[in-house]
């Protein structure tokens, strides 16, 4: 009966994201989401309060697809390289996947949606946001600490950066702006990192301007 209870929800969410990413919030209604998937409205709404309701929920469901997979990745990282690693693939993966486009172009509507539900949806972005860059910056400091990289960069100023380059990546693959497969170039972006954070990288700078000034 659980198993059942859950399917019927992840079906629901299933249904809303596809007519809520493409309709103006206001114009969706309950009715047409339990008719995508067969149900009554009595039973969506024995799953979901109100159409409010059911879009945190659309949107908790995704954040909580990925920050599995964090845990079971990203957390599981020890390297810069290994890290290099992780965005490819998700690059890869966001390239092929057809929910992470429906998932953007519902952001793209959060201007329809009322102010205390539009908060409501971005602090589940900003947390899961968050939690990758804390994740991210466990494994800098990690690194820093066993002189794998410089000391002289902070690794929660780094982690925001990477978090940053990444994401707006994601959201340009997904637009389809320039049709452009990104992963295959990733590397580009980590090779400047990794060459920036080696060790004793500070001082071979300092030494560069010292012997330019003195020309």
């Amino acid at each position: 009966m659980k198993e059942e209870a859950m399917a019927t929800r992840a079906s629901l969410l299933e249904s809303a994201l596809d007519i809520m990413s493409e309709k103006p919030f206001a114009s969706v209604s309950m009715t047409e989401i339990a008719r995508g998937v067969d149900l009554s409205k009595g039973a969506l709404y024995w799953h979901f309060r109100n159409k409010h309701d059911l879009l945190v929920g659309v949107v908790e469901n995704m954040h909580a697809k990925i920050q599995e997979e964090l845990a079971s990745s990203l957390a599981s990282l020890g390297s810069v390289g290994e890290l290099r690693a992780y965005y490819r693939e998700q690059l890869e993966k966001s390239a092929r996947s057809e929910e992470f486009r429906k998932m953007h172009r519902l952001m793209l509507r959060r201007e329809e949606w009322p102010r205390e539900l539009r908060e409501r949806v971005l602090d589940i972005v900003k947390g899961h946001l968050e939690q990758e860059r804390v994740m991210i910056g466990r494994l800098l400091e990690s690194a820093r600490d066993e002189e794998r990289i410089r000391k002289d960069i902070p690794p929660r100023d780094l982690s925001i950066l990477i978090t940053a380059i990444f994401h707006g990546i994601f959201i340009f693959q997904v637009s389809d702006f320039f049709h452009f497969d990104f992963s295959r170039y990733s590397d580009f972006i980590f090779d400047a990192i990794e060459k920036e954070l080696r060790p004793g990288g500070a001082d071979e700078k300092t030494d560069r301007k010292g012997r330019v000034a003195e020309q």
